[in-house]
């Protein structure tokens, strides 16, 4: 009897543990992901580039908030290291002071050119360490700004327009100089102690190419190396693109997906649609991705953050791309009308 005993209060140890460990139980102190049910709202808001990126606009931020009716409290925009490879204290301490959390995409290429093999910033080179002084001096000044941080290396995984992705890396061994490379970035970052830095691993719903070795849960680093997981599940990008999304099909892949590669971690979601499609009605999948991420249908589902940024796509105006929530009051309303019913969680605090 005593030993059944012993054995089941081990079982209920391990188990503790592996859900202590799946679900980022080292989040910093203070910061906290809603509960199941409640949702957060984020924006990702950067000046126009040749890719859409870039440093984040802060009046767009506002912008968004009054279309949405709502705060949000997640900004994300990009480092880019074809700019400055300096910690981005200004961005980092502007969004702090509105209440929000920074959520930083560490752009470690020399250009934001899209279908570009990278030169400089290699898998390899990162690996071997050759930006090491950068990158200590980055996770040393992220420690000194104290609050919490949410941090991604290799945006978009299983998106062959990014220098990381297998396509410019041998394919499947791609995964493997990824993985090498993500986790020699965290771990820099751990010995300089940014323990406020809540790392994201980020990967396309839909993998581009469609191949075996571009699936996006290979690329994983694995748990100890990764907080939070951020899938991109967008509409449409051009106002001249067809086929609609189902958003709530495509969803459900992701998470058999993941749950299939026993990843068991808080999801962001990054989306948005094109304002101007002349094929696709922007309201109709606002509406269905918002109302589906409103109820529980996938409880892990933590936040949920909107491309609000236009580009241009070519030299023909006709051409721009708008996902800015602003330039269509239509879609600004029924974004608000699907939040109606969810509950809103403004700041990433416990």
């Amino acid at each position: 009897m005593t030993g059944d005993i012993i054995r089941i209060i081990g079982i209920a140890i391990a188990t503790s543990l592996i859900f202590l460990s799946v679900h980022g139980a080292a989040l910093p102190p203070g910061f906290c992901f809603p509960d199941n049910g409640t949702l957060s709202l984020g924006v990702f808001a950067p000046h126009s580039s040749s890719s859409g990126e870039g440093f984040i606009i802060l009046e767009d931020i506002s912008a968004f908030q009054k279309a949405t009716g709502k705060k949000p409290a997640i900004a994300v925009f990009s480092d880019e290291w074809s700019i400055d490879k300096k910690f981005p204290l200004e961005i980092v301490t502007s969004i702090r002071n509105l209440g929000m959390t920074p959520y930083v995409r560490l752009m470690m290429r020399s250009t934001d050119k899209p279908y570009q093999k990278e030169p400089v910033y290699t898998l390899k080179n990162i690996a071997l360490g050759k930006f090491d002084g950068e990158l200590r001096a980055w996770a040393r000044q992220a420690r000194a700004f104290g609050s919490p941080i949410i941090i991604e290396y290799g945006t978009e995984i299983n998106q062959w327009s990014y220098p990381w992705n297998g396509y410019w890396n041998s394919n499947d061994y791609g995964q493997v100089l990824f993985k090498d490379a993500y986790r020699h970035i965290q771990r820099i970052m751990n010995e300089e102690g940014a323990s406020n830095l809540i790392f994201a691993y980020h990967m396309n719903a839909e993998s581009q190419p469609d191949e075996s070795w571009n699936n996006a849960t290979s690329y994983y680093p694995g748990d100890e190396y990764c907080d939070v997981i951020t899938v991109s599940l967008y509409g449409t990008k051009k106002p001249f693109e067809t086929g609609k999304k189902d958003f709530t099909e495509i969803m459900n892949k992701v998470t058999s997906e993941l749950e299939r590669a026993s990843i068991f971690k808080p999801v962001l979601i990054s989306t948005g649609t094109d304002m101007r499609n002349r094929f696709v009605d922007p309201a109709s999948f606002v509406k269905d991705a918002v109302s589906s991420l409103s109820g529980q249908t996938w409880p892990g589902v933590k936040a949920f953050i909107w491309h609000n940024a236009a580009w241009k796509n070519d030299n023909n105006p006709l051409h721009d791309s708008t996902m800015r929530l602003q330039d269509n009051s239509s879609v600004s309303q029924a974004f608000q009308s699907a939040l109606l019913n969810t509950r809103i969680k403004d700041q990433l605090s416990c």
